[in-house]
């Protein structure tokens, strides 16, 4: 609701905006494409534009889906995007619109979140290798799980240290693949 933002901004007025919000049932997204759009592209948007009209920054955390996945090594920020579902497409979707405000302040994609609430691939696999004696997952994927509290560090790094005057694409994840 871009009335309520701007409410809320104004009133705050804070320098920063970190948005974490996203629709991210990557499978419900097919069903639910409206929806996904509106969380994933338009509210990004939505902030990016009272941002801008406030002078504050935008944090917007993004997602490493708006990528193919055909690529053999880690995805750059330089690589050109290729989403092949319907979230990666509302979250690319989300980042071009806030590109063209005009905002500063950093669009940084991640993979695989994973933390102590919702659900998440790392809880899902603890929970069934409690349930199971044997599990089955899916072996065509390669990525890295990044700790969401790792991420909160890097921003909230990033934000300590460096002066934002455009908005800069980055890719944060753990170590790993």
């Amino acid at each position: 609701d871009s009335k309520n933002i701007q409410t809320v901004l104004k009133t705050f007025h804070p320098d920063w905006i970190i948005n974490a919000a996203a629709y991210t049932d990557v499978d419900g997204a097919e069903d639910n494409e409206k929806l996904a759009f509106k969380v994933n592209a338009d509210g990004p948007y939505y902030l990016a534009k009272a941002a801008q009209e406030i002078g504050a920054k935008l944090v917007h955390v993004s997602t490493d889906y708006v990528f193919d996945g055909t690529k053999k090594e880690p995805y750059t920020e330089t690589d050109q995007p290729n989403p092949l579902q319907v979230y990666g497409k509302s979250k690319l979707e989300g980042e071009t619109l806030i590109q063209e405000t005009g905002v500063p302040g950093i669009i940084i994609r991640t993979s695989w979140l994973y933390g102590s609430y919702g659900n998440n691939f790392v809880k899902t696999i603890l929970r069934l290798a409690d349930e199971k004696d044997e599990i089955q997952v899916v072996d065509d994927q390669i990525g890295s799980p990044t700790y969401v509290g790792d991420l909160a560090e890097a921003i909230l790094e990033l934000l300590s240290k460096h002066t934002f005057h455009h908005l800069e694409l980055l890719h944060y994840s753990n170590e790993g693949g």
